[in-house]
């Protein structure tokens, strides 16, 4: 036998098992590769969706943004408005896909029906000057429900803009229910809000904010 031929008997005879088992091993690691990172199923069930919008949003709560929007991505399309808000979120945001501000707005509107944040966000997106196709009046009328809802952020933005329109009672109607969040901003607007009405008109208005209940 000639020293190459015994030299490769040698090695094929150390080697063995990796030569027999290296290709199996192989497939075996892409098979569970495969079942591990292939993502969520696709929903067939209205069973399938719920549990993809609750697995979605506690991986949003958790901020694994880019695997909540795998699952949010299928409730969202189908209908339903949390998953919508959820994605509108990340898109305006930038969190686990590109900022998007044309799609958030779209999400946003679409849940704006059902959910009043999601309409507190598409209001104040056209405010900003951030979405530009809601019809006239929509917009004041969207960010107006979201606000007597109980949305602070809506009576907060109403508070503001109606200070700077010069309409004092109702700034300080607004922003007195936006104060209980403690914001130094809203307790600023605040202050110069009761400072341009009167002790009667204060009093009056004092009255109101006490009885007042969000809308359900």
């Amino acid at each position: 036998m000639s020293n190459r031929l015994y030299y490769m008997k040698v090695f094929f005879l150390q080697y063995k098992a990796l030569f027999l088992w290296g290709p199996a091993i192989f497939v075996l690691g892409f098979v569970l590769a495969a079942a591990v990172f292939r993502g969520p199923k696709v929903p067939k069930t209205e069973e399938d969706y719920t549990n993809a919008l609750k697995t979605g949003e506690h991986l949003f709560e958790n901020k694994r943004y880019d695997e909540a929007f795998e699952y949010l991505i299928y409730p969202g399309e189908h209908g339903y408005p949390k998953a919508r808000f959820l994605l509108g979120e990340m898109y305006y945001n930038g969190w686990g896909i590109e900022k998007d501000l044309r799609r958030a707005f779209e999400y946003y509107r679409q849940a704006a029906d059902d959910l009043i944040e999601a309409q507190y966000m598409a209001a104040s997106m056209f405010f900003r000057g951030e979405a530009k196709n809601l019809p006239k009046g929509m917009a004041a009328t969207m960010l107006t429900e979201a606000a007597y809802h109980g949305s602070k952020r809506a009576q907060r933005d109403l508070g503001i803009y109606s200070l700077m329109s010069a309409e004092y009672e109702q700034a300080y109607f607004w922003l007195s229910l936006a104060a209980q969040t403690g914001e130094e901003r809203v307790l600023k607007a605040l202050k110069s809000a009761a400072d341009k009405l009167t002790d009667y008109q204060r009093g009056l208005l004092d009255t109101e904010i006490k009885g007042f209940v969000a809308r359900k």
